[in-house]
């Protein structure tokens, strides 16, 4: 099965709370996929939790490689699968931006799923009920769900 992970899941896996569901997928065999979005958030949100200081903070101090050395990040990130936002992705987005009133990445992320025929999605982002359930993505937030 091809699961697409939000960039939630794994900012909450990093502050030690609610690790299990993303323990559980990655010993499963599934096929676990995040795209460049996921990417960016987690990241940036990664040098809040490590350096306890807003990131631009970190940046302006000229200290975003000793604090992103504090953390095994690559580990983390080579658990998923790359996956490109497809071109077609960007021009759906706006209807469901439209249509289920999510913000740009949540859409793009919705819309990848949706043309990489990626029947779930990963996520602690309420604003995805609606629209997963609309466009027939499962939408997982608990070790429940799955």
């Amino acid at each position: 099965m091809k699961i697409f992970i939000d960039s939630s899941v794994l900012i909450v896996f990093e502050s030690g709370r609610r690790q299990e569901l993303l323990e559980l997928l990655s010993t499963s065999n599934n096929d676990l996929y995040i795209n460049s979005i996921v990417l960016s958030e987690y990241i940036y949100r990664l040098l809040v939790i490590l350096a306890e200081k807003s990131p631009m903070s970190v940046a302006e101090s000229g200290k975003i490689g000793e604090t992103l050395n504090k953390h095994e990040t690559k580990l983390l990130l080579s658990r998923f699968e790359y996956i490109n936002i497809p071109k077609l992705a960007m021009l759906q987005s706006i209807d469901f931006m439209k249509n289920y009133n999510l913000l740009p990445n949540d859409a793009l992320i919705l819309a990848t799923c949706k043309i990489e025929n990626i029947s779930v999605l990963d996520s602690y982002d309420s604003d995805f009920t609606k629209a997963c359930l609309k466009e027939g993505i499962k939408l997982i937030a608990k070790v429940e769900d799955f």
